[in-house]
């Protein structure tokens, strides 16, 4: 190619380096559409590498080390982070499905206050198949958050057919939820009967259990200074306050 176009080797150094930028824009282009389309912040995205591993000690701290290597979706098994407010559970669930999207997975983010309006609005304008087959659709259904408001009747039905339909499903798929309760007291932020029971067996017949105990991460970045405020120095008939 050189020798045809008389090109020198700055010049080959250019075009091979266009070349290379053109490949790669191609490569991300895909991955771009997922992250777009998967809800999950784009400002200051949560990833892997930007989370603080050293802070998680105990005996199976190393089980939430292997979290990006996905084999929990590809085994066809769910994810919950369970622990208190602060300590990283939507950092990992977020981090959980960038890793998705950056492996050409889609992924769905969304909130459990968020998923309640949608299945209220779906069953108020009768599209209740199409959202349900929205939710099935991703590799990886994130809903953080659960046990911040109570589902009810209708809602709990369609929550539970997305785990029912997503448990049936093929190919990699995983549902990975965020809760500061324990999934033995889900059942009171949902209303139903024994089938309820059963669903909740269903969400969790496959699935890795991550209870994360210790203080909170936030506040990290936070400066604390103390200052005091001092009356203001005030001129009386012309006298000048010390210092002036």
């Amino acid at each position: 190619l050189a020798s045809d176009l008389d090109l020198g080797d700055g010049e080959m150094a250019a075009v091979a380096a266009t070349f290379s930028y053109l490949a790669e824009k191609r490569r991300l282009a895909p991955i771009e559409t997922l992250l777009r389309l998967s809800r999950l912040p784009r400002r200051e995205p949560k990833t892997f590498e930007g989370f603080d591993f050293s802070r998680i000690q105990g005996r199976d701290a190393a089980a939430l080390g292997k979290l990006p290597s996905l084999a929990d979706l590809y085994a066809h098994r769910n994810v919950a982070f369970v622990g208190p407010g602060g300590i990283g559970k939507t950092h990992l669930a977020q981090a959980y499905g960038r890793e998705c999207c950056m492996r050409g997975l889609k992924t769905y983010y969304i909130k459990a206050t968020e998923l309640r309006d949608r299945f209220q609005k779906a069953v108020q304008r009768g599209n209740t198949s199409r959202v349900v087959s929205s939710l099935v659709k991703p590799s990886c259904l994130i809903v953080d958050e659960v046990g911040r408001c109570v589902y009810d009747r209708p809602c709990t039905d369609l929550f539970f057919d997305v785990v029912d339909r997503r448990y049936e499903k093929e190919g990699p798929n995983a549902m990975v939820l965020t809760s500061n309760i324990a999934p033995s007291g889900w059942d009171e932020f949902f209303t139903g009967d024994d089938t309820l029971l059963c669903a909740l067996d269903r969400l969790f017949d496959k699935a890795s259990v991550f209870v994360m105990r210790g203080p909170s991460y936030r506040g990290r970045g936070l400066d604390t200074y103390s200052v005091e405020a001092v009356p203001q120095a005030v001129k009386v008939r012309g006298i000048q306050p010390e210092g002036m």
